[in-house]
Formats: C-alpha cells, structure tokens, sequence
C-alpha cells in the first residue's frame, strides 16, 4: 500500500536538493563573469593586498563592532552548512516515518518510545506526550525551538545584508584614500601607478564582494529560512494527525473498559 503510494506521489515531504552542484553551476557563472570583465590574462595584476586590507577588513570590523563576535562565527558556520544542503534535510527521514506513521494508521507512542529530552525533535515530542502535555503545549515548545533557530538565521542574513551595504563603502573610501596619493605624488611620476591601483581597486573590490559574495549569501540564507520555517510547519501539521489519533485510541480503550 505504502509503495503504491509513493508511486503516486501522495507520500511526499520537502525534496532533497543537491546544494553542491548549485554551488558548482553558480562558481562557474562567477568564472565566466570574470573572465568577460578581465579576459584571461594575468590575474595577479588584479590583486591588491592593500586595497583588499582596506575592504574587507574594514567591512568585518564595522560588522564586529556592530554585531557580536558569535554572532560573526555563527554566521560563518551557516554559510557553510548552506553549501552542505537545504535545512530540512535534518527532518527529511522524521517526516518521512510520519508519512508512514499516518497512511499505515499507527499512533505516536508506536511510532516510538523515549526515555527523555535528548534534542531529537520527534523523540522529545513523544517523551511530552508520554508525560501528558498537550499538543497545545508541545505546539508551544517546538515553536519555541524553531523561533530561536530561525532568531539566528535571521541575525546571519542581516550581518551579510549589512556587509553588502558597508563593503562599498569601504571601497569609496579606499578610492579617495588613493586619490589622495595620487595628489601627494603629481611629483613623483613613479608613484603615480600603485596609488591610482589602490583607488581603483579598493572600488572594485567593494563592488565585487558586495555584489558576488554577500548578497548572493544573503540571498542564499533567506531561501534557507523559509525552507526551515515549511518545513517544520509540516511537521507539527503530522505530529498533530499522530496526537488526536493518539487521543481518540485512548478514549476508545476508555469506553470499552467502561462497557
């Protein structure tokens, strides 16, 4: 029954989807950018390492000073699990036995047992069960699990919002920092060159990174959220069929004893 089912699609929760060849495909649209930009001669003329001190480390200190430092790695570590795969791969395998848990008519407590809080979403909803809260109440605290997840998830989109906005701004700074140079050295030939570099690279450097890193980032996060926030409105919609079948078995036994 289960199988004819899937066939049909009925039996269906999110979709996997293979972030790293999404990662691939847009690496290699950023190569092809580049090389339309610049054509495919030496790079190393394209590298500043002052102007990108300038940038960069100017754009992660206004962050820092704006946000706190976990705040900074955390975003780091979200960046990295977003290459890694879409958030609701962590609930795929959960929805997918509830899928069989409803269509199969099993209850919660068959589905699974469990002794205590352990941080596995499914086993701590049937440890609340087991303890007699209510959905209301077990609605509550996965709510609250997923909000102070998504708090951070918004906090990271935010940070690299705000990095799109400064980096920019960092590099209109380095270009008249540049600018200045090129004045001092009106003397002095020689020095012209590497500081009107550094005026034009640091503002190709803030366009670059706010436009091919933290934007596509801030972008890529708020997909992520509202994927993590479906997915698990899904899965309270399932856990909620499981707790009133749950409760109509209950009551079933009740008026059987009674008769």
């Amino acid at each position: 029954m289960i199988e004819g089912l899937k066939e049909r699609k009925y039996v269906q929760t999110a979709k996997k989807r293979p972030a790293p060849m999404s990662l691939l495909i847009a690496l290699a649209l950023f190569v092809l950018v580049g090389i339309a930009s610049f054509g495919v001669g030496d790079w190393r003329s394209l590298f500043d390492l002052r102007g990108l001190v300038i940038v960069l480390g100017g754009t992660i200190a206004s962050l820092v000073f704006q946000y706190d430092v976990f705040s900074i790695f955390s975003t780091v570590r979200m960046i990295w699990k977003s290459f890694l795969g879409t958030p609701d791969r962590d609930v795929q395998k959960i929805m997918r036995k509830l899928d069989h848990a409803i269509v199969e008519g099993q209850t919660l407590t068959q589905l699974r047992q469990s002794d205590g809080l352990t941080g596995d979403l499914l086993g701590d909803v049937v440890f609340m069960y087991q303890q007699g809260l209510t959905f209301e109440e077990i609605d509550a605290f996965v709510t609250g699990r997923v909000q102070d997840e998504f708090l951070q998830r918004e906090i990271s989109m935010s940070i690299l919002q705000k990095a799109a906005i400064v980096a920019p701004s960092f590099g209109l700074f380095g270009t008249v920092v540049g600018l200045v140079h090129v004045m001092q050295a009106m003397a002095t030939p020689g020095q012209i060159g590497p500081a009107m570099s550094l005026a034009l690279m640091t503002t190709a450097y803030g366009a670059g990174l706010a436009s091919l890193v933290f934007t596509p980032l801030s972008g890529r996060l708020e997909h992520h959220n509202l994927i993590y926030l479906e997915c698990h409105k899904q899965f309270l919609t399932k856990i909620g069929i499981l707790l009133k079948r749950e409760d109509q078995s209950v009551e079933t036994v009740r008026s059987e004893v009674a008769a």
